[in-house]
């Protein structure tokens, strides 16, 4: 990227980051997500595809989240375990979303 297009990204970035902060504030931030992502990878709305690809992307945000809950240690602040764990799921969901990028998800 040029120094350009990377200032560019780290503006985009920092708008994702306040609306997103704002939606967890104000509204459901994980409907949010699901019109993003729908948006993104041009799901048709409405019909038989909105509703199960619906489905599949809250499925699979409580799924995570329920992990997260079971494998962080107890107590309040994160261990080493739990930083090593974080950046596994990280590094799993950075290589799907470069899969997704490219079509090959």
């Amino acid at each position: 990227m040029t120094p350009d297009a990377d200032g560019a990204r780290m503006n985009f970035e920092a708008v994702i980051d306040r609306l997103l902060r704002e939606q967890t504030d104000q509204t459901n931030v994980l409907e949010t997500l699901w019109l993003l992502f729908a948006h993104h990878v041009k799901i048709p709305p409405g019909g038989v595809q909105w509703i199960e690809s619906r489905r599949c992307f809250f499925a699979g945000a409580q799924t995570l989240f329920e992990c997260l809950m079971r494998i962080l240690e107890p107590g309040a602040e994160p261990t080493e375990a739990d930083l090593r764990r974080m950046d596994r799921i990280t590094g799993e969901l950075a290589r799907y979303a470069e899969d997704l990028t490219k079509g090959t998800a």
